[in-house]
């Protein structure tokens, strides 16, 4: 019996010492050594052909530098399509604001950077790479537009309708010019010309004062007006010069001086003028922000600068792209252009032109 009893007890401690054995903590597996951390990935730069998709350009620029931009653009980025809506800066502004709850246009290319400046709140802020390249006066302080081209305002005249000696110089000269003899001055019509508002704007800044709202400078404006044939595009200011339907016009330096004739004469004014710069701008809440953004820096890019200046005679924006066939900016006499007044009173001068205009 009592060998019974110790195998049994034996058996029980067995037993016992098995479960406490099961019950114990497993020894920690061996850790692996941490792996290296890895460095982040640098970003794929993506090939011209990489890009894709559409993009809409609003855009008030004349047909031919218009078209060649664009041909270059689609030329370096081959699987981007471009579509193009092209009317007046004013026309194309105020079609943003009412599609502003579903845009189509992804920038406007071109308008009078004054006019852009009235309409912020229909773009959003984007800084070009090259930035440090265009003075800071051509530039909105917030970037939300950026200028592409200063367009210094001229006269152009045609000789076989009017005597070299007979053509306005100056500004004040208009308001005495012979219109009986030689025919009404053309101009474009401020409310619908971003460049017509900017020579409207030239007057009332060149002589007038801020203090009075520009009295003065309307004044100035008044005496001129029935001197003048507003047209109902900016293009007519300098073609129907060239085609003899009007012997004077006011325009822009750009459409004036693709009139190489012996005939076609470009006068800066003496008294003063100005030089505001086209824009371009990206719409807020775009469809296609990327390739916005890639069109922006294409047009300020120094290829597109340089071909615009040599092929259109467009103004370069850059400083590292040398201007041709065009008088330096330092030969010419620049007034001060009150930017802000321009942007900010867009609505009231162009109520009282309309005034003025219907009399």
């Amino acid at each position: 019996m009592k060998k019974l009893l110790a195998l049994l007890l034996a058996v029980v401690m067995v037993v016992a010492l098995a479960a406490c054995g099961s019950s114990a903590p497993a020894a920690p597996a061996a850790t692996e050594a941490p792996a290296a951390e890895q460095e982040p990935a640098e970003p794929v730069e993506k090939s011209p052909e990489d890009y894709t998709g559409t993009l809409t350009i609003y855009s008030p620029h004349d047909s031919d530098p218009l078209n060649a931009g664009v041909a270059g653009f689609e030329a370096l980025y081959p699987n981007v399509k471009v579509e193009v809506i092209a009317d007046g800066t004013t026309n194309l502004i105020h079609k943003i604001e009412a599609e502003s709850a579903n845009p189509i246009a992804d920038v406007l290319w071109g308008g009078g950077a004054d006019t852009l400046a009235a309409f912020k709140d229909c773009f959003q802020p984007y800084e070009p790479s090259c930035i440090d390249m265009i003075d800071p006066a051509l530039v909105d302080a917030e970037h939300y537009w950026i200028g592409e081209s200063p367009l210094p305002m001229v006269f152009i005249a045609n000789t076989d309708k009017i005597p070299e000696d007979k053509i306005p110089q100056t500004w004040k000269d208009l308001a005495d010019f012979d219109a009986d003899t030689y025919g009404k001055i053309a101009i474009a019509d401020p409310l619908s010309s971003g460049s017509a508002f900017t020579q409207l704007c030239t007057i009332l800044f060149l002589y007038g004062d801020v203090a009075d709202d520009y009295a003065a400078g309307w004044d100035m404006v008044a005496q001129i007006l029935p001197k003048l044939e507003v047209k109902n595009s900016s293009s007519l200011a300098h073609k129907d010069i060239y085609a003899g339907e009007n012997a004077v016009g006011i325009t822009l330096e750009k459409a004036a001086i693709k009139y190489t004739e012996d005939n076609m004469k470009v006068v800066f004014p003496a008294d003063g003028t100005s030089a505001v710069p086209d824009g371009v701008a990206i719409v807020k809440n775009c469809p296609s922000q990327e390739l916005a953004e890639l069109f922006v820096e294409y047009v300020l890019g120094y290829d597109c600068q340089a071909a615009q200046n040599a092929d259109w005679g467009r103004r370069p924006i850059r400083s590292d792209v040398e201007p041709k066939g065009l008088l330096p900016l330092g030969d010419i006499t620049l007034m001060d252009y009150n930017f802000d007044y321009a942007a900010n009173n867009k609505e009231a001068i162009g109520e009282q032109w309309q005034d003025m205009l219907v009399g």
